[in-house]
């Protein structure tokens, strides 16, 4: 229904209720490149421009109806526009000003764009920018906006307005603003960026998603484009994950679940805006880094440990330099007794020579995707230092001109902006100049280890598990373990044993060290139903005895490594797999690592050794990818665990399990 490029590019705009008291608004339509009115019957012109008494007087119908009208008069605006044929409006009001008229007139609104199939951005928002283009924006940009590739929106009036106040560091397709979205929403927006030629990257600023499915389904296009979607997303919590009945629920929650939904489709998620920006300035940039080898040059040693600290959080350590590029700096500079990486350079010999000539050399050397110079440029500093900084990101431009694999960033320590005239000089270079360590590094990182999209695999074929799964509720240990079994999971021998004498009878059919469970859910032994070391059948019969009710009888398997796979379905996103350290280390949250179901055997080996999990017998793999196939088989499932698979040195083996299945 969203005509999202009439909205961005429209050729003709009005702006309905344009008056004094909105200059800035009306100002930047009027510098805005297309043909533009106001509608106002008691003027004939605001701010240059020429204003009608309705929008039936118009030359013509425009193509969007900017309504700068309060939330009492914006219903009869909107009638009054779309009675002549205008279906895209942009409503920045309805906001707090309207206190409790907000949301019914929002609602009415809503309602009647639907009714038109029309496109309505808002309300409550700033509106749309195109730096160089139209806009219909309740603000007044600055000029040192520049227009370049990145698509952003974001939820936030506020956040979109700073990304307008970014002097130029970021060439923008468009910043959009879009507020309530009780029309059109941050999935229709996506979906045009993944199909629009002038957008190669986007930035999202989400505060909800209202759309899951079709947000999911323009992530895909996206990554099926080759655009990275760089995701800042607010308000999370985890209160609805701690109501879980099994670990994994309680682990996954609805923003880790966003996460790995993130993850599938290859888009990068940061933790603030400042992470955000940087990612998205080197995105803006022609040319992204290619890799994750990464050299650096600094201005003091303390620096370095600090660059050094903040990339090897970030996931790209500075590896030592190799002998031959040692040996080529310290012949080409003596004073580099050992150098290092990232390098110090301060004092080795002139500013001027020193800094150029080695980031030469270790560009020259192949060994690098990403080689980097940190100043420290600041508005404040000594002018004295200007020339050699200078110099410096004259090289890293000409050096990744040469270049085509090796891509170049000049960082700075401070997190203000360097002098105006370096800025204009990096965009010009095409050189991104990034602000801060952490956040340099985080954005290098972000760019350089995204991984490349891979087509998502269809779900296995289940067998049938009808017979298993036609109660509801929490299903026992034994009944879960069947239906793992009948995917292939290997449990440990086990026997249900409903009286003492049955438990007897069980032990001396196992025959080996055993283990005597009470048959009820998972997560047993923290209540006292498990009892260990069972050797005879008397053992067996006195632990029934004492735990009381249905029971299991089951080979005691060898200590090794405990692993936790478990699968939550997402109210919102749907199946969601976790794979980390099982037993206690099941109740940290960064040993779990997650993805979105379904995941072929190859994609799940993967997330076990990002996990850091040893798999030598594929079982572990094995088993998660299952266990999406299984959840997309059976909807009704809405939790899935194996907690602990026991990894040994001959054998993996299930010893404990949890199906959840809806009322």
């Amino acid at each position: 229904m969203a005509d999202i490029r009439s909205l961005l590019f429209p050729d003709s705009i009005a702006v309905v209720g344009a008056s004094p008291r909105n200059l800035a608004a009306v100002g930047t339509v009027v510098a805005s490149r297309v043909r533009a009115w106001g509608v106002n019957p008691n003027r004939d012109e605001v701010a240059g421009l020429r204003c009608y008494p309705s929008v039936a007087e118009l030359p013509e119908v425009p193509a969007c109806a900017f309504l700068m009208v309060n939330h009492e008069r914006v219903e009869a605006a909107f009638e009054e526009a779309a009675a002549t044929g205008v279906r895209v409006f942009v409503v920045p009001g309805v906001g707090a000003e309207a206190g409790e008229a907000a949301k019914p007139t929002t609602e009415r609104l809503a309602r009647r764009a639907r009714e038109l199939g029309a496109t309505l951005l808002g309300p409550n928002c700033m509106g749309v920018f195109v730096p160089g283009g139209a806009a219909a924006w309740n603000g007044s940009p600055q000029d040192t906006t520049a227009p370049g590739h990145v698509a952003v929106l974001c939820q936030s009036g506020s956040i979109a307005d700073a990304f307008l106040s970014l002097g130029g560091r970021i060439g923008l397709r468009c910043v959009v603003s879009s507020g309530a979205e009780a029309v059109t929403d941050a999935a229709d927006f996506l979906a045009f960026f993944a199909e629009d030629p002038g957008t190669r990257a986007v930035g999202l600023f989400l505060e909800t998603v209202r759309r899951p499915d079709a947000f999911v389904d323009a992530l895909r296009q996206c990554a099926e484009a080759g655009k990275p979607v760089v995701c800042l997303k607010v308000g999370r919590s985890e209160a609805a994950a701690r109501a879980a009945l099994s670990h994994t629920g309680a682990l996954v929650g609805s923003d880790r679940a966003f996460s790995a939904v993130l993850r599938r489709y290859s888009a990068v998620e940061v933790g603030d805006f400042h992470e955000l920006v940087e990612t998205l300035e080197i995105l803006g940039r022609d040319r992204w880094p290619g890799g994750p080898r990464i050299a650096g040059i600094s201005e003091s040693g303390g620096e370095c440990a600090l660059l050094a600290d903040h990339a090897e959080a970030a996931g790209i350590p500075f590896e030592p330099l190799s002998s031959r590029l040692t040996h080529g700096l310290s012949t080409a500079f003596p004073n580099y007794l050992a150098p290092g990486n990232p390098l110090d350079a301060w004092g080795i010999a002139d500013e001027t020579e020193v800094y150029p000539h080695s980031l030469e050399l270790l560009a020259e050397s192949g060994e690098f995707d990403v080689l980097f110079a940190q100043a420290d440029l600041s508005q404040f500093r000594d002018e004295t230092n200007d020339e050699w900084c200078e110099l410096t990101l004259r090289a890293l431009a000409r050096l990744a001109r040469d270049n085509e694999a090796l891509f170049c960033a000049m960082t700075t320590v401070h997190s203000a902006d360097p002098p105006r005239r370096f800025q204009e000089l990096a965009r010009e270079l095409d050189v991104p100049l990034l602000r801060g360590p952490r956040d340099a590094m985080l954005a290098l990182a972000n760019v350089a280890r995204r991984r490349p999209f891979a087509e998502t695999c269809d779900a296995a074929p289940v067998p049938d598990l009808s017979a298993l799964l036609s109660g509801s509720g929490t299903l026992s240990e034994h009944e879960s373990s069947l239906v793992l079994e009948r995917l292939g999971v290997p449990f440990a021998q086990r026997i249900r044993a409903a009286t003492p004498e049955g438990a007897a009878a069980a032990a001396t059919a196992i025959g080996a060290r055993m283990v005597v469970k009470s048959d009820g859910p998972a997560h047993k032994a923290k209540s006292g139903g498990v009892v260990l070391g069972i050797e005879t059948a008397d053992a067996a019969a006195e632990a029934a005895r004492r735990l009381g009710g249905s029971v299991l009888i089951a080979r005691q398997v060898e200590p090794g490594t405990e692993v936790l796979c478990g699968m939550t379905r997402d109210a919102d996103f749907g199946p969601i797999l976790a794979v980390g350290r099982g037993g206690v280390a099941v109740e940290e949250l960064g040993s779990v690592h997650l993805a979105s179901a379904p995941l072929d055997i190859p994609a799940a080996a993967d997330l076990v050794a990002e996990a850091g999990i040893d798999d030598p017998h594929g079982v572990v793999a094995a088993t998660l990818a299952a266990l999406g196939d299984l959840a997309l088989a059976h909807p009704r499932i809405t939790s899935v665990e194996v907690n602990p698979l026991i990894v040994g040195t001959a054998d993996t083996v299930a010893v404990d399990a949890l199906v959840v299945l809806a009322d």
